[in-house]
Formats: structure tokens, C-alpha cells, sequence
């Protein structure tokens, strides 16, 4: 299930967090009645993307995408359009950076999702 950032994540660690886009495997979710999954999840999602806006200082949205790896999340892209790269993070490795490429390809929870990265580029 994708859902959007307006959709609240309570971690592991207890922090609360909204990524800008991610993605929950069904299976995790249907262990939740119906009522908890009008609340705030206590579940970190499968997979998780932040695009960095010109505000957003690098530094700290590398710190955030660790926190959602140590948190549980199997795979996670920060886009950062400014440099046209996108960061790859996956538990137990350092990030993967991959510059100026049109798109990149999911694997793990998304396997076979591939995201166009020129609207991104562009500024849609």
C-alpha cells in the first residue's frame, strides 16, 4: 500500500515521522484492525522515498533516511534534485549514490516499480 505524506509513522525508536512517499507490504498491514489503521501506525513502512526541497539541508535529510533504515525500513530513495542524484539506502551497507540517471528501479518490497526521474529533474 503506498500512502502519502500526510500519513504519520510512529518508529521503533518512538519518534514520529512523515516521509514525503512510502510504501507498506498488505501482509504487515493486516495484522491491524481496522480501527488502528485510522491512527497513527506504530510500524515503520517497507519503503520509503524524500525528495530534498531547496530548504532541506542534506545533512539532515541523510540523517533521516539512516533513521528510517535503523527503524526497519528494507529500502529507502532520497532524490535530491539539485544535484540530480538519488541516494540508496539499504540496511547493512553504505548508501549507493546514483547521479543524473532518467530513472531508477525498486527492488525488495517494490521489486519491478521503476520511477521516471525527469519530472523530478525538471521540477515537475
Amino acid at each position: 500500500i503506498a500512502v502519502d505524506s500526510s500519513t504519520d509513522f510512529y518508529l521503533p525508536n518512538g519518534a514520529a515521522r512523515k516521509p514525503d512517499t512510502s510504501w507498506v507490504l498488505k501482509s504487515r498491514l493486516a495484522a491491524f484492525t481496522g480501527e488502528e489503521r485510522r491512527k497513527f501506525l506504530h510500524l515503520c513502512p517497507d519503503f520509503v522515498v524524500e525528495l530534498k526541497s531547496p530548504s532541506d539541508r542534506l545533512p539532515r535529510q541523510k540523517a533521516k533516511m539512516e533513521e528510517w533504515i535503523e527503524n526497519g525500513a528494507k529500502l529507502g530513495w532520497l532524490l535530491d534534485p539539485d544535484t540530480r542524484t538519488v541516494y540508496i539506502y539499504r540496511p547493512g551497507t553504505k548508501p549507493e549514490e546514483l547521479k543524473g540517471a532518467d530513472s531508477v528501479a525498486g527492488e525488495g518490497p517494490v521489486a519491478g516499480f521503476v520511477l521516471d526521474l525527469a519530472p523530478i529533474w525538471r521540477g515537475l
